[in-house]
């Protein structure tokens, strides 16, 4: 049932559920909307004054909703004037005629050069293929860069893929001694892209999440939960 709540003057929207539940549980879902699902015995009374004492947490995850709101991926056409991520940074897309299909990055953004730039089939393909080169590109640097360091535990210098996905951001395949990376992780910040980096090659020491996995990723990244949360507050295009 639907129930409004007035915090610090706020009328906050939620919707009520009875369940067979021990305690009064809140929910902000990512879309901005509240949930809360309550035991039978716990009056409409008691359930508003424990929402009201929870206020500051209710309105703390609403504004970060809007926030993700407001950086959730726009719809592109790759035209000019259109926004795209790399390396978490906005780039204004430019887009030219040119004898040779490509894309450029420039001080402002990324120059799109195509030998028809009214096909909006190729202009997404230039970019996509763009993305893939780079993402492998800077992926594979940090391989290198970081696999000295777990050398000591076994883990050797893997084969580095690249490809989109749409539910993670890496993959490890121990057996076959390969690491695959999202293609839409080159959208975010370096650090996430470095944390991703680690915790995928960490997989061949522990293939699990195990206590184990996490006390090894900490003791080389102290500061990897920081960097995951980052992460997930970016929303990047996620092209399939």
């Amino acid at each position: 049932m639907q129930q409004i709540l007035h915090i610090n003057g706020r009328p906050i929207a939620y919707e009520l559920t009875y369940k067979k539940v021990k305690n009064v549980n809140i929910r902000v879902r990512a879309d901005g909307t509240v949930s809360v699902s309550a035991p039978q015995r716990v009056t409409r009374a008691q359930i508003q004054a424990i929402l009201t004492q929870r206020g500051d947490f209710i309105l703390g995850a609403l504004e970060k909703c809007a926030a993700l709101e407001q950086m959730a991926p726009k719809e592109v056409h790759y035209c000019s004037g259109d926004t795209l991520w790399l390396l978490g940074n906005p780039c204004v897309l430019t887009v030219r005629q040119g004898k040779k299909d490509g894309v450029e990055r420039t001080e402002t953004g990324l120059l799109l050069t195509l030998q028809d730039p009214e096909n909006e089939t190729l202009r997404a393909k230039t970019v996509e293929t763009f993305y893939k080169d780079r993402c492998l590109t800077i992926t594979t640097r940090l391989v290198r860069q970081i696999q000295p360091s777990l050398e000591p535990l076994g883990v050797h210098v893997p084969e580095v893929k690249v490809r989109s996905m749409t539910s993670r951001w890496g993959s490890c395949t121990p057996a076959r001694k390969k690491v695959t990376f999202a293609r839409q992780l080159i959208e975010a910040p370096l650090p996430c892209v470095e944390y991703v980096v680690w915790h995928e090659l960490v997989h061949f020491v522990h293939p699990n999440h195990s206590a184990d996995f996490y006390r090894v990723l900490d003791s080389f990244l102290p500061d990897w939960k920081a960097r995951r949360e980052l992460l997930n507050f970016y929303r990047y295009r996620q092209t399939p």
